[in-house]
């Protein structure tokens, strides 16, 4: 299980959280005056969010050997 911080003005924080404690306390910091954040929390095997950007990394590698966090 991990976290991720939803920005009432974008989609989301592709920053991955290991606890909800970590994202809310981060997401305090960097709110901006009046926008609002839900942290929401993902199952790590079907997390699509962090499989694309995954993809995205390993299509960018040119050697191969790009490490996908889990």
């Amino acid at each position: 299980m991990h976290y991720h911080i939803h920005w009432s003005s974008s989609k989301v924080d592709w920053e991955r959280f290991s606890t909800r404690e970590e994202a809310e306390e981060t997401a305090g910091q960097l709110a901006r005056p009046g926008e609002t954040f839900t942290v929401e929390s993902v199952d790590d095997k079907r997390c699509m969010h962090c499989l694309k950007i995954g993809k995205r990394a390993l299509a960018n590698d040119k050697t191969g050997d790009a490490e996908v966090s889990s």
